[in-house]
Protein backbone atom coordinates (compact mmCIF):
# COMPACT_ATOMS: atom_id res chain seq x y z
CA UNK A 1 0.00 0.00 0.00
CA UNK A 2 1.40 3.40 -0.97
CA UNK A 3 1.70 5.86 1.85
CA UNK A 4 -0.92 8.63 1.75
CA UNK A 5 -0.62 12.12 3.19
CA UNK A 6 -3.27 14.58 4.31
CA UNK A 7 -3.08 17.45 1.84
CA UNK A 8 -3.82 20.99 3.01
CA UNK A 9 -5.32 23.09 0.18
CA UNK A 10 -5.44 26.87 0.08
CA UNK A 11 -8.77 28.70 -0.38
CA UNK A 12 -7.85 29.47 -4.02
CA UNK A 13 -7.37 25.78 -4.72
CA UNK A 14 -10.69 24.77 -3.18
CA UNK A 15 -13.82 24.47 -5.33
CA UNK A 16 -17.31 24.76 -3.82
CA UNK A 17 -20.62 24.28 -5.60
CA UNK A 18 -24.19 23.10 -5.12
CA UNK A 19 -24.60 19.47 -6.22
CA UNK A 20 -27.64 17.14 -6.29
CA UNK A 21 -27.94 15.02 -3.16
CA UNK A 22 -29.01 12.00 -5.22
CA UNK A 23 -25.65 12.19 -7.05
CA UNK A 24 -23.68 11.53 -3.84
CA UNK A 25 -22.90 8.05 -2.61
CA UNK A 26 -21.52 7.12 0.82
CA UNK A 27 -18.64 4.65 0.48
CA UNK A 28 -17.62 4.28 4.12
CA UNK A 29 -20.72 4.80 6.24
CA UNK A 30 -20.15 5.41 9.97
CA UNK A 31 -22.42 4.91 12.98
CA UNK A 32 -23.92 8.13 14.35
CA UNK A 33 -24.92 9.31 17.80
CA UNK A 34 -28.67 9.91 17.43
CA UNK A 35 -28.79 12.81 19.88
CA UNK A 36 -25.95 14.54 18.08
CA UNK A 37 -27.62 13.89 14.72
CA UNK A 38 -30.88 15.46 15.94
CA UNK A 39 -28.89 18.55 16.96
CA UNK A 40 -27.28 18.69 13.48
CA UNK A 41 -30.74 18.54 11.83
CA UNK A 42 -32.08 21.27 14.14
CA UNK A 43 -29.04 23.51 13.53
CA UNK A 44 -29.24 23.17 9.74
CA UNK A 45 -32.99 23.76 9.75
CA UNK A 46 -32.58 26.99 11.77
CA UNK A 47 -29.21 28.35 10.60
CA UNK A 48 -28.48 26.58 7.33
CA UNK A 49 -25.33 24.65 6.42
CA UNK A 50 -22.34 26.27 8.12
CA UNK A 51 -19.71 23.80 6.90
CA UNK A 52 -19.94 22.33 3.38
CA UNK A 53 -19.48 18.61 2.89
CA UNK A 54 -16.58 17.27 0.82
CA UNK A 55 -16.98 14.94 -2.16
CA UNK A 56 -14.55 13.19 -4.47
CA UNK A 57 -15.02 13.51 -8.23
CA UNK A 58 -12.34 10.93 -9.09
CA UNK A 59 -14.88 8.36 -10.38
CA UNK A 60 -17.61 10.80 -11.53
CA UNK A 61 -17.21 10.04 -15.25
CA UNK A 62 -17.16 6.30 -14.58
CA UNK A 63 -20.12 6.07 -12.18
CA UNK A 64 -21.97 9.35 -12.58
CA UNK A 65 -21.70 9.76 -8.80
CA UNK A 66 -19.65 11.81 -6.37
CA UNK A 67 -18.11 9.80 -3.50
CA UNK A 68 -18.55 11.37 -0.06
CA UNK A 69 -15.26 12.15 1.69
CA UNK A 70 -16.68 13.67 4.89
CA UNK A 71 -19.93 15.17 6.13
CA UNK A 72 -22.23 12.14 6.24
CA UNK A 73 -24.25 13.57 9.14
CA UNK A 74 -24.83 16.86 7.32
CA UNK A 75 -25.75 15.01 4.12
CA UNK A 76 -28.27 12.80 5.95
CA UNK A 77 -29.69 15.86 7.73
CA UNK A 78 -30.28 17.51 4.33
CA UNK A 79 -32.02 14.37 3.10
CA UNK A 80 -34.22 14.29 6.22
CA UNK A 81 -35.14 17.94 5.69
CA UNK A 82 -36.22 17.12 2.13
CA UNK A 83 -33.57 19.24 0.40
CA UNK A 84 -32.43 18.35 -3.12
CA UNK A 85 -29.03 20.09 -3.34
CA UNK A 86 -26.18 20.66 -0.89
CA UNK A 87 -23.08 22.84 -0.96
CA UNK A 88 -19.96 20.72 -1.32
CA UNK A 89 -16.25 21.10 -1.79
CA UNK A 90 -15.25 19.01 -4.79
CA UNK A 91 -11.85 17.32 -4.77
CA UNK A 92 -10.16 14.87 -7.10
CA UNK A 93 -8.08 12.50 -5.01
CA UNK A 94 -7.32 8.78 -4.70
CA UNK A 95 -9.61 6.51 -2.68
CA UNK A 96 -6.89 6.05 -0.05
CA UNK A 97 -6.47 9.81 0.25
CA UNK A 98 -10.23 10.31 0.48
CA UNK A 99 -10.53 7.76 3.27
CA UNK A 100 -7.60 9.29 5.15
CA UNK A 101 -9.06 12.80 4.94
CA UNK A 102 -12.45 11.54 6.05
CA UNK A 103 -10.89 9.82 9.04
CA UNK A 104 -8.92 12.93 9.95
CA UNK A 105 -12.06 15.07 9.99
CA UNK A 106 -13.85 12.56 12.20
CA UNK A 107 -11.09 12.69 14.84
CA UNK A 108 -12.50 15.77 16.57
CA UNK A 109 -15.93 14.22 16.94
CA UNK A 110 -14.45 10.89 18.03
CA UNK A 111 -12.35 12.34 20.87
CA UNK A 112 -15.40 12.07 23.14
CA UNK A 113 -15.52 8.34 22.45
CA UNK A 114 -12.11 6.86 23.17
CA UNK A 115 -12.68 3.59 21.29
CA UNK A 116 -14.09 5.27 18.18
CA UNK A 117 -11.08 7.58 18.35
CA UNK A 118 -8.73 4.59 18.66
CA UNK A 119 -10.41 2.84 15.72
CA UNK A 120 -9.82 5.87 13.52
CA UNK A 121 -6.20 6.11 14.69
CA UNK A 122 -5.69 2.44 13.79
CA UNK A 123 -7.24 2.91 10.34
CA UNK A 124 -5.05 5.93 9.65
CA UNK A 125 -1.99 3.98 10.81
CA UNK A 126 -2.92 1.12 8.49
CA UNK A 127 -3.18 3.67 5.66
CA UNK A 128 0.48 4.51 6.14
CA UNK A 129 0.66 7.24 8.79
CA UNK A 130 3.38 6.79 11.41
CA UNK A 131 3.03 7.49 15.14
CA UNK A 132 4.64 10.94 14.97
CA UNK A 133 2.35 12.06 12.15
CA UNK A 134 -0.68 10.85 14.08
CA UNK A 135 0.55 12.65 17.18
CA UNK A 136 0.74 15.96 15.27
CA UNK A 137 -2.78 15.56 13.89
CA UNK A 138 -4.36 14.57 17.21
CA UNK A 139 -2.37 16.80 19.54
CA UNK A 140 -1.44 13.79 21.65
CA UNK A 141 1.94 12.09 22.20
CA UNK A 142 3.29 9.39 19.91
CA UNK A 143 3.32 7.06 22.95
CA UNK A 144 -0.45 7.57 23.29
CA UNK A 145 -0.87 6.73 19.61
CA UNK A 146 1.08 3.50 20.14
CA UNK A 147 -1.16 2.64 23.12
CA UNK A 148 -4.40 3.25 21.23
CA UNK A 149 -3.26 1.18 18.26
CA UNK A 150 -2.09 -1.64 20.53
CA UNK A 151 -5.45 -1.63 22.33
CA UNK A 152 -7.32 -2.07 19.05
CA UNK A 153 -4.90 -4.72 17.75
CA UNK A 154 -4.47 -6.81 20.91
CA UNK A 155 -7.48 -6.07 23.07
CA UNK A 156 -10.15 -8.70 23.59
CA UNK A 157 -13.56 -7.45 22.38
CA UNK A 158 -14.98 -7.33 25.90
CA UNK A 159 -12.06 -5.19 27.08
CA UNK A 160 -12.49 -2.71 24.22
CA UNK A 161 -16.24 -2.50 24.85
CA UNK A 162 -15.56 -2.03 28.58
CA UNK A 163 -13.30 0.95 27.89
CA UNK A 164 -15.85 2.37 25.46
CA UNK A 165 -18.59 2.14 28.10
CA UNK A 166 -16.40 3.53 30.86
CA UNK A 167 -16.24 0.24 32.82
CA UNK A 168 -12.46 -0.05 32.50
CA UNK A 169 -9.96 2.78 32.46
CA UNK A 170 -7.53 3.14 29.56
CA UNK A 171 -4.66 2.63 32.04
CA UNK A 172 -6.16 -0.68 33.16
CA UNK A 173 -6.73 -1.74 29.54
CA UNK A 174 -3.12 -1.02 28.57
CA UNK A 175 -1.90 -3.21 31.44
CA UNK A 176 -4.29 -6.02 30.49
CA UNK A 177 -3.15 -6.16 26.86
CA UNK A 178 0.39 -6.90 28.00
CA UNK A 179 -0.97 -10.42 27.66
CA UNK A 180 -2.61 -11.33 24.34
CA UNK A 181 -4.07 -14.47 25.94
CA UNK A 182 -7.88 -14.15 26.05
CA UNK A 183 -8.24 -16.32 29.17
CA UNK A 184 -5.80 -14.12 31.07
CA UNK A 185 -7.52 -10.93 29.91
CA UNK A 186 -10.89 -12.31 31.01
CA UNK A 187 -9.54 -13.32 34.42
CA UNK A 188 -8.08 -9.85 34.99
CA UNK A 189 -11.32 -8.14 33.92
CA UNK A 190 -13.49 -10.36 36.14
CA UNK A 191 -11.23 -9.92 39.17
CA UNK A 192 -11.03 -6.15 38.63
CA UNK A 193 -14.81 -5.80 38.28
CA UNK A 194 -15.35 -7.76 41.48
CA UNK A 195 -12.92 -5.51 43.32
CA UNK A 196 -10.58 -8.42 44.07
CA UNK A 197 -7.46 -6.90 42.48
CA UNK A 198 -6.23 -3.32 42.35
CA UNK A 199 -4.70 -1.66 39.31
CA UNK A 200 -1.22 -1.86 40.86
CA UNK A 201 -1.48 -5.67 41.02
CA UNK A 202 -2.37 -6.22 37.35
CA UNK A 203 1.22 -6.25 36.10
CA UNK A 204 2.47 -8.88 38.55
CA UNK A 205 -0.61 -11.06 38.03
CA UNK A 206 -0.24 -10.85 34.25
CA UNK A 207 3.43 -11.86 34.51
CA UNK A 208 2.59 -14.88 36.67
CA UNK A 209 -0.24 -16.07 34.40
CA UNK A 210 1.88 -15.55 31.28
CA UNK A 211 4.58 -17.77 32.82
CA UNK A 212 1.96 -20.47 33.41
CA UNK A 213 0.70 -20.17 29.84
CA UNK A 214 4.25 -20.56 28.45
CA UNK A 215 4.61 -23.76 30.48
CA UNK A 216 1.35 -25.08 29.03
CA UNK A 217 -0.51 -24.75 32.33
CA UNK A 218 -4.23 -23.83 32.05
CA UNK A 219 -5.57 -20.39 32.95
CA UNK A 220 -9.09 -20.80 31.54
CA UNK A 221 -10.68 -21.79 34.87
CA UNK A 222 -8.51 -19.48 36.95
CA UNK A 223 -10.21 -17.87 39.97
CA UNK A 224 -8.91 -15.27 42.39
CA UNK A 225 -8.64 -18.00 45.06
CA UNK A 226 -6.53 -20.18 42.75
CA UNK A 227 -4.36 -17.21 41.84
CA UNK A 228 -3.83 -16.35 45.50
CA UNK A 229 -2.79 -19.96 46.22
CA UNK A 230 -0.38 -19.94 43.25
CA UNK A 231 1.01 -16.54 44.27
CA UNK A 232 1.48 -17.75 47.87
CA UNK A 233 3.31 -20.87 46.68
CA UNK A 234 5.43 -18.77 44.32
CA UNK A 235 6.30 -16.42 47.19
CA UNK A 236 7.32 -19.32 49.42
CA UNK A 237 9.45 -20.81 46.63
CA UNK A 238 11.10 -17.44 46.13
CA UNK A 239 11.82 -17.19 49.87
CA UNK A 240 13.48 -20.64 49.82
CA UNK A 241 15.46 -19.68 46.72
CA UNK A 242 16.60 -16.41 48.33
CA UNK A 243 17.58 -18.22 51.55
CA UNK A 244 19.60 -20.83 49.60
CA UNK A 245 21.21 -18.11 47.53
CA UNK A 246 22.19 -16.22 50.70
CA UNK A 247 23.76 -19.38 52.18
CA UNK A 248 25.79 -19.94 49.00
CA UNK A 249 26.75 -16.28 48.90
CA UNK A 250 27.95 -16.43 52.50
CA UNK A 251 29.92 -19.62 51.76
CA UNK A 252 31.56 -17.94 48.78
CA UNK A 253 32.49 -14.90 50.89
CA UNK A 254 33.94 -17.17 53.59
CA UNK A 255 35.96 -19.12 51.01
CA UNK A 256 37.25 -15.88 49.53
CA UNK A 257 38.41 -14.69 52.98
CA UNK A 258 40.12 -18.04 53.64
CA UNK A 259 42.00 -17.87 50.33
CA UNK A 260 42.97 -14.29 51.01
CA UNK A 261 44.37 -15.31 54.42
CA UNK A 262 46.34 -18.20 52.88
CA UNK A 263 47.89 -16.03 50.17
CA UNK A 264 49.04 -13.62 52.86
CA UNK A 265 50.70 -16.48 54.83
CA UNK A 266 54.43 -16.69 53.98
CA UNK A 267 54.68 -20.34 54.99
CA UNK A 268 51.82 -21.24 52.64
CA UNK A 269 53.51 -19.36 49.78
CA UNK A 270 56.77 -21.27 50.43
CA UNK A 271 54.90 -24.55 50.41
CA UNK A 272 53.26 -23.79 47.04
CA UNK A 273 56.68 -22.87 45.62
CA UNK A 274 58.10 -26.21 46.81
CA UNK A 275 55.21 -28.05 45.16
CA UNK A 276 56.06 -26.40 41.87
CA UNK A 277 59.57 -27.89 41.98
CA UNK A 278 58.46 -31.48 42.63
CA UNK A 279 59.21 -33.86 39.72
CA UNK A 280 56.20 -34.78 37.59
CA UNK A 281 54.99 -38.37 38.12
CA UNK A 282 55.65 -40.84 35.39
CA UNK A 283 52.42 -41.79 33.66
CA UNK A 284 51.90 -45.50 32.98
CA UNK A 285 49.64 -47.09 30.48
CA UNK A 286 48.15 -45.71 27.33
CA UNK A 287 46.03 -42.62 27.37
Amino acid sequence: MSKSKIVVRSIKERRFTQIPIDKIRVINSRTRDEEHFKEVVRSIAELGLQNPIRVNARRLKETGMYDLVCGEGRLEAYRQLGKKHIEAEIVNISEDQALLEGLAENLTRAKKNIIEFARIILQMHERGMNYNELAKITGKSSTTMIDYIALMQKGEERLIRGVEEGIFSTTFAMKVIESTNGDIQNFLMNAHLQGEIALRHVGSITKLLNERAKKGLPNKDMTIQKWQAIAKKKTEENKVFVAEANVKRNDAIHLKECLKTLWEDIEFIKMTDELKNLPKPELKGKY
